[in-house]
C-alpha cells in the first residue's frame, strides 16, 4: 500500500560498518524477508546501530509486516485499541501486565521506524508516546480495580473512563506537557477526594489506596520477562518522603498553600489529568492556579531556579561541552537549560498574561514570543535546538532502551548515534553537537547571567564598613552626587537593614547587586542628587524589599523607568510607595505598547477576567481596583514619556473609566440580586464632564447619573430596588477598601442635585430637563453621553437629551445666564494660581462655556453630538456660529491646556507648585509648547489665556 509506514521511508541512513544488523535480518522468517525486501538496506542499519530495535524486530514480527502493509496512524490505532482492551478484559494480573508490556514493545518498534525514517516529525512522535502513556496508565487503572474488586477492596467498576470514583491520576514532567522521550519515565501523582471516594464497608482509604496504586505502578514498571511498560515515578507528589503514594486532596492543598516550593510551581505548570476520577483533577488543577501563577511577578523565583540550574550543571562534567558523554539534558546546553529558559518567564509573567500558560516546551516558547517577552530569533533558533537535541536524545535511547540523555563516552558507540542521526562522519556529528550545546547555553546564559559585580561603571562602590573608602567616594562624585558621604551614609545604613525594606538578608543582597546599576542610572538622569532623594523617599517607605528589588535586579530597564517615573512624578512614586506590586506592571508585556494600540474589548475582558477569577461583592471590588490602578500607571507613564498625547490620553482614562463603570454595574446588580431579588427594569450610566467629554486625567471625579426604568409603571418597589442598587454601585467605585478606591463620584448632576433620588426614573429625566433644567444643567447635559446601559433605554434617554437640548435655545436666555455663571464661578472659585488652568481668566472654563453655551443657542444637536470640547467647537464652526479663526485658536488652547494639565495630573496631582518640580519635569513639561523654561510656557499661556478671555467676552459678554 502507497501509504504504508515502510513505503512512506523518507530519511536515508548511512551504513552500518558492523554485522549487527546483517544478523538481525538473517534471523527473521524468509516470508518476512522477502516482503520486507525493498528496505532491506535501512533496516540492517537500523537494527545494527541499534541493536534494541533489532531484538525488537526478532520478538515483534507482526509489527513489522504491519509497517510494510499499513500507515503508521493505522498501526498506533490499533496498539492504543489493543491497550484499552487489555485493561478491560485481562483475566489477572499477569494477563494484564503481559498485555501491555506486548503493546510497549509494539510502540518502540513502529514509532522508531516513524522517527528514523523520518515519517513523523519529533512532536508527532513525542505526542505518540504520550498517548500511549495515558492508555497504558488508564489501562493498568481498570484492570487493577476491577481485580481489587473482585476481591472486595474496592468497589465494582460502574464506569470504565473512571473505574473508582475519588481516585485521581495527574501526569507532570514531560507526560504532562505532552513530550513524553523515547525511554522516558513518567512522572504521577496520585490524589484522592474523600468526600467523593466510595470503598467497601471497613477500607480506609489512606491504608487501602496506597497499596492500588502501588499495583498500579507494578503493572506499569516491574521488569517481567516482556520487559516493563514505564518507569514510574511519584516522588513529585507533595513531601514525598513523608507521604503515601496516594494523597488526600486537602493534604496536598495545605501542603502547597504553606510550603509549596518554587520548583514544584514550574513541575505544576505542565500538570494535567491523566487517569481516574477528572472532576478530581480539576478541583486540585483549579485550586492550584494562584500557587502556580503568582499576579505578582515573582522575581525572587528566578534566584531559586537560577540556583537548581547551576546545582545541576556542576555536577562531575556536565559543566563542559564535550560531546563523548556529554548529558544532553542536564548538561550545559542541553534540553533542561532550554526548559528553564522558557518556564522562568512563565512563572514570572503567567499570573498576569494567560497566554503563556502553556505546558509544552515549544508552545511556551511561542507564546513567549507572541507577547514580546522572548525575541522572534531566539526563539526560532531556541526551537530549533529543542527539536535536534530530542532527536539525539530519541537515537540515544533507541539503542539499548535506557533511561539515559547521556552520549556515549567511546567513539565506536557514538557512531551508533551519529549515524541514526543521518551522520556518516564522527568528527562532523560531534561538531555538530558542540556547536548546538554552546549556541543553547548562550541563550541560557543571556537570561541567567548570575554576576554580582559590585562595581559602578564609574569605578569600585563598596557599601559596607563603618566609614567609606575613598575609592568609593570618588566613584560617586565622579558620578556627579554632590554630596558623596551623604549618599554613601544613606546606602550604608540601607546595606546594613536599618530601614524596614532590607530587614531580611535575602532583600539586603539584593539590594548590594542593585546598588551600583542604580546610581549609574541615576547619573544618567543629568540630576543624580535629585534622583536619589526621591528613590530614598520611594524606597523608605517600602512595606518589604525582596520582591521590588528581585525585579530591578533582573530588569535594569525597568529599573531606569523606575527612576524615571520616581524623579519625574511624586505623585506616581507615592503611589508606588504605597502599592510596591504596581512595579509588576511595569513588566507586563503591554505596559510600553502605546495605549491607542489597544484592541477593542481589551479593558473589559481584563476586568472580566480578574472579576471572575474571585468571589464576592468586596473581592470583586478589589480586583476591579487592582486593575484600574495598573492601567492608570500605565497611561501616566505614556503621558511621561510622551507616548500617549493629549487627545489619546483623555481618551484612554476615559476608556479606563467606562470599562470599570461598566463591570462595576454588573458587579452591583449580582450583588443587589442576590439580596433583594431579580432587577425589576432596566438602569444606564450617564457619564458627564471630562468622563462624559473624554477628558479626564489621571486624579479626575467622575461625574455620573443613574436613570432606570422599571418594568411595571409606579412599581414602588422598583424604585426602592434601584435606590439600593444605586448605593452598591457608588460602593463599588467610591468606597474604601484595603485597595483603595476606584474612582471619586459625583453624582450631583442629577436633577434637583442633592435633594434628589441617587437614582433617576426615565420619566423623572423626560420632564425634569424638558421643562425644569436650569440654564447650567442644560450645559452639563451637552457633555453627557451613555457609558453602560441597554440599547432601547439609550435611545431614550438620547431622545429625551436632544429634545432638552433642541428646545434651550426657543425657551431661555442662555447666553446671559452663561455669562452670569461664569462670573460668578470666578467671584467663589478663583484660580488657585496661573498653573489652575481650569479656573483662571481665559482657561478651560471660559473654552467650555463658549462651546457648550453655543451649542445651545444652535438647537439642534445633529445626529452625532460631539461631547469633546474641541469636537464641539468643531461642529459650532461646521454650524456657521463660530469663526474658523476662532475655533482654530480655542483649540489650540484647548489642546496646550490638556496636554500641560494631562502632565501636571499625571505627575504631581492638583496644587501644582513649580518649585517643587525637578529640573527633568520641568523641561519636559515646558517643552509641551517648544520652551525652554517654565518662565517661557507662563509667557504661552498668557497669551492663549489673553485671546480666549477676548473670544469668551466677544460671544458671551453683554453688549
Amino acid at each position: 500500500m502507497s501509504d504504508a509506514l515502510l513505503s512512506r521511508l523518507a530519511t536515508d541512513l548511512p551504513p552500518w560498518p558492523g554485522e549487527g544488523g546483517l544478523i538481525v535480518w538473517s534471523h527473521l522468517e524468509t516470508g518476512l524477508q522477502d516482503e520486507l525486501e525493498p528496505w532491506r538496506d535501512r533496516l540492517v542499519t537500523i537494527f545494527g546501530a541499534a541493536p534494541y530495535l533489532g531484538r525488537l524486530a526478532l520478538r515483534r514480527p507482526a509489527l513489522l509486516r504491519g509497517a510494510a502493509r499499513h500507515s503508521a496512524q493505522s498501526l498506533l490505532d490499533g496498539i492504543c485499541a489493543q491497550t484499552r482492551d487489555t485493561g478491560r478484559t485481562a483475566p489477572d494480573v499477569e494477563a494484564l501486565d503481559s498485555g501491555l508490556r506486548q503493546a510497549k514493545a509494539d510502540i518502540h518498534l513502529l514509532l522508531a521506524l516513524a522517527d528514523l525514517g523520518g515519517v513523523w516529525t519529533t512532536q508527532t512522535i513525542t505526542a505518540a508516546l504520550t498517548r500511549f502513556a495515558d492508555i497504558a496508565l488508564q489501562a493498568a487503572l481498570l484492570g487493577q480495580v476491577r481485580l481489587h474488586a473482585l476481591q472486595g477492596r474496592v468497589c465494582p467498576v460502574e464506569d470504565e473512563s473512571n473505574p473508582l470514583p475519588g481516585l485521581s491520576l495527574l501526569a507532570l514532567g514531560k507526560m504532562g506537557g505532552g513530550e513524553l522521550n523515547y525511554s522516558s519515565d513518567i512522572d504521577i501523582i496520585a490524589l484522592y477526594d474523600p468526600e467523593k471516594l466510595a470503598l467497601p464497608e471497613g477500607q480506609i482509604p489512606a491504608k487501602r489506596l496506597p497499596r492500588l496504586v502501588q499495583s498500579i505502578v507494578a503493572s506499569m514498571q516491574n521488569l517481567t520477562a516482556d520487559g516493563y511498560v514505564f518507569r514510574t515515578d511519584l516522588r513529585l507528589r507533595p513531601d514525598p518522603g513523608a507521604t503515601p503514594v496516594a494523597v488526600s486532596l486537602p493534604a496536598a492543598l495545605n501542603y502547597y498553600e504553606a510550603l509549596g516550593q518554587t520548583w514544584e510551581r514550574a513541575a505544576w505548570i505542565k500538570a494535567r489529568h491523566t487517569a481516574g476520577d477528572a472532576a478530581v483533577s480539576d478541583d486540585i488543577l483549579t485550586a492550584l492556579q494562584p500557587f502556580i501563577w503568582r499576579r505578582t511577578l515573582d522575581y525572587a523565583a528566578v534566584e531559586d531556579i537560577r540556583a537548581l540550574a547551576q546545582q545541576i550543571q556542576t555536577v562531575g562534567r556536565r559543566a563542559e561541552v564535550r560531546p563523548a558523554g556529554h548529558d544532553l539534558k542536564l548538561g550545559r546546553g542541553g534540553i533542561r537549560e532550554i526548559e528553564f529558559y522558557v518556564q522562568i518567564p512563565q512563572l514570572v509573567f503567567g499570573g498576569r498574561e494567560m497566554r503563556v500558560r502553556t505546558p509544552a516546551t515549544l508552545d511556551a516558547l511561542s507564546a513567549l514570543s507572541e507577547v514580546g517577552i522572548v525575541e522572534e530569533p531566539v526563539r526560532a533558533a531556541l526551537s530549533a535546538d529543542y527539536l535536534q537535541l530530542r532527536d539525539w536524545e530519541h537515537r540515544i535511547q533507541m539503542r539499548q532502551d535506557e533511561a539515559t540523555q547521556s552520549l556515549p563516552e567511546r567513539d565506536e558507540d557514538r557512531l551508533s548515534i551519529a549515524i541514526l542521526s543521518g551522520y556518516s562522519d564522527l568528527a562532523a556529528f560531534d561538531d555538530a553537537v558542540a556547536r548546538l550545546l554552546r549556541r543553547v547555553h548562550g541563550h541560557f546564559a543571556d537570561q541567567f547571567d548570575a554576576s554580582e559585580s559590585r562595581a559602578s561603571q564609574a569605578g569600585s562602590l563598596v557599601l559596607s564598613g563603618v566609614e567609606p573608602d575613598g575609592d568609593t567616594l570618588r566613584t560617586l562624585a565622579k558620578l556627579g552626587f554632590s554630596r558623596p558621604e551623604r549618599i554613601w551614609s544613606q546606602l550604608n545604613a540601607w546595606a546594613g537593614g536599618r530601614i524596614r525594606a532590607v530587614r531580611n538578608e535575602r532583600a539586603r543582597v539584593l539590594l548590594a547587586r542593585l546598588a551600583p546599576v542604580l546610581l549609574d542610572i541615576m547619573a544618567e538622569t543629568g540630576e543624580p542628587d535629585a534622583a536619589f532623594a526621591r528613590f530614598a523617599s520611594f524606597f523608605e517607605k517600602l512595606p518589604y524589599g525582596v520582591q521590588p528589588l528581585s525585579l530591578m535586579v533582573n530588569n535594569p530597564a525597568m529599573a531606569a523607568d523606575l527612576i524615571s517615573i520616581l524623579t519625574l512624578a511624586p505623585r506616581l512614586a507615592t503611589s508606588l510607595a504605597q502599592r510596591p506590586d504596581l512595579l509588576d506592571t511595569m513588566m507586563d508585556a503591554r505596559f510600553s505598547v502605546p495605549v491607542s494600540q489597544d484592541p477593542p474589548g481589551r479593558l473589559a475582558a481584563l476586568l472580566g477576567h480578574e472579576i471572575g477569577a474571585v468571589d464576592g461583592f468586596e473581592a470583586r471590588i478589589n480586583a476591579a481596583r487592582r486593575v484600574v490602578r495598573e492601567e492608570r500607571l500605565r497611561i501616566g507613564a505614556q503621558i511621561l514619556s510622551g507616548d500617549a498625547h493629549v487627545e489619546r490620553a483623555g481618551r484612554a482614562f476615559a476608556d479606563l473609566a467606562d470599562a470599570a463603570i461598566t463591570a462595576m454595574v454588573d458587579v452591583a446588580r449580582q450583588e443587589t440580586e442576590r439580596r433583594y431579588g431579580s432587577m425589576p427594569g432596566e438602569v444606564l450610566v450617564l457619564g458627564m464632564g471630562k468622563l462624559g467629554g473624554r477628558e479626564l486625567s489621571a486624579d479626575s471625579d467622575l461625574d455620573l447619573m443613574l436613570i432606570y426604568e422599571p418594568s411595571q409603571a409606579d412599581d414602588a418597589n422598583a424604585n426602592t430596588w434601584f435606590t439600593r442598587f444605586a448605593q452598591r454601585f457608588i460602593s463599588a467605585l467610591s468606597a474604601p477598601t484595603e485597595e483603595g478606591v476606584l474612582a471619586e463620584v459625583d453624582m450631583q448632576l442629577r436633577p434637583s442635585g442633592k435633594a434628589g433620588p441617587v437614582a433617576v426614573q426615565l420619566t423623572r429625566f423626560e420632564t425634569y430637563y424638558r421643562d425644569e433644567a436650569w440654564t447650567w444643567e442644560l450645559m452639563a447635559l451637552t457633555r453627557a453621553r451613555v457609558v453602560s446601559g441597554p440599547e432601547g433605554l439609550t435611545q431614550r434617554v438620547m431622545s429625551a437629551m436632544d429634545v432638552a437640548l433642541a428646545r434651550a435655545s426657543e425657551t431661555r436666555s442662555v447666553r446671559a445666564d452663561g455669562y452670569e455663571m461664569r462670573q460668578r464661578l470666578e467671584r467663589e472659585k478663583p484660580a488657585r494660581s496661573s498653573w489652575d488652568l481650569k479656573a483662571r481668566p481665559g482657561g478651560l472654563q471660559d473654552i467650555e462655556f463658549v462651546a457648550q453655551i453655543g451649542l445651545l443657542e444652535c438647537g439642534d444637536p445633529g445626529d452625532a453630538r460631539p461631547t469633546g470640547t474641541m469636537d464641539m467647537l468643531r461642529r459650532l464652526t461646521e454650524a456657521g456660529h463660530l469663526p474658523e479663526e476662532e475655533c482654530a485658536r480655542l483649540v489650540d488652547a484647548t489642546r496646550l491646556y490638556l496636554s500641560v494639565a494631562q502632565l501636571i495630573r499625571s505627575a504631581h496631582g492638583s496644587g501644582f507648585d513649580p518649585e517643587q518640580a525637578s529640573r527633568g519635569f520641568a523641561e519636559r513639561l515646558a517643552a509641551l509648547a517648544g520652551c525652554a523654561s517654565l518662565a517661557e510656557l507662563l509667557d504661552v499661556l498668557d497669551a492663549h489665556s489673553r485671546a480666549v478671555r477676548a473670544i469668551f467676552a466677544r460671544h458671551l459678554a453683554p453688549h
